[in-house]
């Protein structure tokens, strides 16, 4: 077979543009340190890369609801506890009235200060965390409680509307809220008066005076009262319970999102040393080409009329 000049020529433009294509490509990749850098690369990893993406944007958002859940729980237990002390102080008033030997004008002072801390029962119940009010379910908007002259009374969502939901992990739904009927009936409705009446008979009772009256405060009022200061208690051990959930959810989450993170780095992020060393290894064999090729085109007619 007669070997040509033109043929050597072309065999060796051919190599060297081979060897281009690869240095433009280690060039690629360590400019923009991603190994694939379109579809047609490696269609497999472009895809997975993408899945990785997408998992890894909702759990961020995911993350953001955790977040967002632990402040409004942790409120909402901040303003039970708040709730309760107030509750044991009116206690407090009601056994200190109870035991006959106060002054009409001591009752009246109590009474005063009963009706002070239901307007702070109220205040307390118009809590809100990032402008929203915690207790009044799904009308956020809107303060759900008043409590003027000693009278307590809840404006928020009731039933179906009072529960908040947050998706803290996939197909994962989690209720977050107290809802503020919760306070004043328990959530079940299982108390057998609720807070407002209660609360309206001990200021009843203290401003009236009577023997009778006041004997009955140390009696039914105070046993109910016990069952109201129970309820608070219970729903802070739920609350309680729901923190944990979210803390733990939130280690879940960042856990997952390292390692996706991390898979998704090996899935389409360049070994630079690798990169580095290959594309030294082709950059000499350029060279090296070039000094070839200088000796493959040297020869002239007049070089072989000498």
């Amino acid at each position: 077979m007669r070997i040509t000049n033109q043929g050597l020529l072309n065999n060796y433009l051919n190599n060297l543009n081979k060897n281009l294509t690869l240095m433009s490509k280690y060039q690629d990749q360590l400019s923009s340190g991603k190994e694939v850098r379109r579809p047609s690369d490696d269609p497999f990893a472009v895809t997975r890369s993408m899945s990785l993406r997408t998992s890894i944007k909702q759990n961020e958002q995911y993350l953001k609801n955790i977040e967002d859940s632990m402040g409004w729980v942790d409120m909402t237990d901040s303003a039970l506890g708040h709730i309760g002390d107030i509750l044991s102080r009116i206690r407090e008033l009601t056994v200190k009235s109870a035991n006959g030997a106060m002054s009409d004008t001591d009752l009246r002072s109590v009474r005063y200060e009963v009706e002070q801390l239901v307007s702070q029962i109220a205040q307390i119940g118009n809590t809100n965390y990032d402008g929203r009010y915690i207790f009044g379910g799904q009308l956020t908007t809107e303060p759900p409680f008043t409590g003027d002259s000693g009278v307590l009374e809840y404006h928020g969502a009731t039933g179906a509307n009072a529960i908040l939901k947050r998706e803290i992990s996939q197909n994962v739904i989690m209720e977050i809220n107290v809802p503020g009927n919760w306070i004043l009936e328990g959530k079940n409705g299982e108390l057998t008066e609720d807070l407002p009446s209660l609360l309206g008979r001990i200021i009843t009772a203290l401003d009236s005076g009577d023997a009778s009256s006041i004997k009955e405060l140390g009696n039914e009022i105070l046993t109910r009262l016990d069952s109201h200061i129970d309820n608070i208690l219970t729903l802070r051990s739920e609350i309680g319970a729901k923190y944990n959930r979210l803390e733990a959810a939130k280690q879940k989450n960042e856990e997952e999102t390292f390692n996706m993170t991390d898979l998704l780095s090996k899935t389409e992020d360049i070994d630079f040393a690798e990169k580095i060393m290959h594309y030294a290894v082709l950059s000499s064999v350029y060279n090296a080409s070039l000094s070839m090729g200088a000796r493959i085109l040297q020869p002239t007619l007049l070089d072989f009329l000498k």
